[in-house]
């Protein structure tokens, strides 16, 4: 795959997780206008909604994908992943909400009632936008994400300068309120750039069964790949209490902004590698992973060696003294990014259609990270409950890349083929002059 016919893709997608990026600084200041204890209740909500996505993701939304290249499918594939990701929401939301009573007395924390509450709420109105960005990123319209995903930053931007402006941001229904409005807006601007894709009928030949044999081993791997990721919270404020959530899920969406580096990447690594397998261009497919892994790899490395040895001091002013020990968590939870550039051959095993094999791994993976979590909180060590992500990360990362590697027959110096390429660059540049 030449990277030149796609820089347009490119370019888009990554301007697409600078927004990320950037409302992470918004975040920061929605964070030093509350309290460590509202802050880690309302975190609890987000990963609550955010895991519910990704078993979604897994088993409705991916396979309008897998299953969308065939154009004469696709208003029979859109009407089944419509129903199963509305059934998956509505579903998971509600049993929360039936179970919230146990749930609130298990964290110790009253203010769940209000979590389980507003969680059915907070999926309706999501529902639209993964739907849609779904469609996008089918055709690989990059720009029609960014898009998108400004209006939600925006609105959550603008809310928020005008809430601290007045000072009216302090308690869990501020921020919610704020959370609620972007998500609202962005999912009626999703509607609206897909709104030529958004076709329905039953004509076709995949069946529900189809739809779901790949569908259902995808959720269970998201749900088994995303729990340490997002329900640790749940495990920590079980342990140490929201406030201490508070802190350090203020860390997490710190790392979040290597998280969303590599979302870029998956967004046009995963439907490149189905075109290219099922065109059985397997030379294409090598030379894609190869790249994927080497491209982000190395500058990974050299942002890991500045912030360990230091750089990561420098946020300390930015957060204020009531969460500046984040930055403790935050160093050791870019450790996990190390596993990153390895974990994107989760999507190539994905797109071969070798689903049951990332369920096996998520599982590995998961038994590792919560394990890890699990004792760190038992022997009270809550500086270093962020090694669960760490070793679930590296773990998992090596399994698929090892996967990858038997079924594309790749050499291990292929890993460092950005080297290689920057290498002949400089040299052809110099050549020339």
């Amino acid at each position: 795959m030449k990277l030149r016919s796609h820089l347009g893709k490119i370019t888009w997608s990554l301007a697409d997780k600078g927004l990320y990026v950037l409302y992470g600084l918004v975040q920061l200041w929605q964070i030093q206008a509350l309290a460590p204890n509202v802050y880690g209740v309302f975190a609890l909500l987000v990963a609550l909604n955010t895991w519910i996505m990704l078993i979604s993701d897994g088993s409705a939304l991916n396979g309008l994908i897998q299953f969308g290249t065939d154009p004469t499918e696709r208003k029979r594939i859109n009407a089944m992943g419509l129903v199963i990701h509305a059934t998956v929401l509505a579903v998971s939301s509600l049993l929360v909400l039936a179970l919230q009573q146990p749930l609130s007395d298990l964290f110790r924390e009253k203010q769940f009632v209000k979590v389980a509450t507003m969680l059915p709420l907070y999926c309706l109105l999501t529902l639209p936008r993964m739907f849609c960005l779904k469609l996008i990123y089918r055709e690989m319209r990059m720009r029609d994400l960014f898009i998108i995903d400004l209006i939600w930053f925006l609105v959550r931007t603008i809310m928020t300068a005008w809430a601290i402006n007045t000072d009216s941001l302090h308690t869990l229904e501020d921020i919610i309120q704020i959370d609620f409005a972007g998500m609202a807006a962005s999912s009626l601007g999703a509607l609206y750039f897909t709104r030529k894709e958004l076709r329905f009928n039953w004509k076709g030949s995949i069946t529900f069964r189809d739809y779901l044999r790949y569908g259902i081993p995808m959720a269970v791997a998201g749900a088994l790949n995303s729990t340490p990721r997002q329900l640790d919270v749940l495990v920590i404020a079980a342990f140490f209490g929201v406030g201490v959530v508070g802190v350090y899920n203020l860390a997490k969406n710190l790392y979040r902004f290597f998280e969303q580096a590599f979302d870029a990447v998956v967004s046009l690594l995963y439907p490149a590698s189905v075109r290219m397998i099922t065109q059985h261009r397997t030379e294409d497919l090598q030379i894609l992973v190869t790249k994927a892994i080497s491209v982000t790899l190395i500058p990974t490395v050299i942002a890991l060696v500045i912030l360990e040895l230091g750089g990561s001091s420098l946020i300390v002013p930015l957060l204020g003294e009531k969460y500046s020990a984040s930055v403790g968590h935050f160093n050791i939870l870019i450790l996990a990014a190390l596993g990153m550039p390895f974990t994107l051959m989760s999507s190539i095993i994905q797109a071969m259609g070798h689903s049951t094999v990332v369920v096996k791994f998520s599982a590995i993976g998961l038994v590792v990270g919560m394990s890890t979590l699990f004792v760190t909180a038992f022997l009270g060590l809550q500086n270093y409950i962020g090694l669960g992500l760490v070793a679930n990360s590296i773990v998992v990362g090596l399994l698929c890349t090892a996967y990858v590697r038997k079924s594309v027959h790749f050499p291990l110096n292929a890993l460092m083929r950005a080297v290689q390429d920057v290498r002949k660059a400089v040299i052809n540049k110099f050549q020339a002059s």
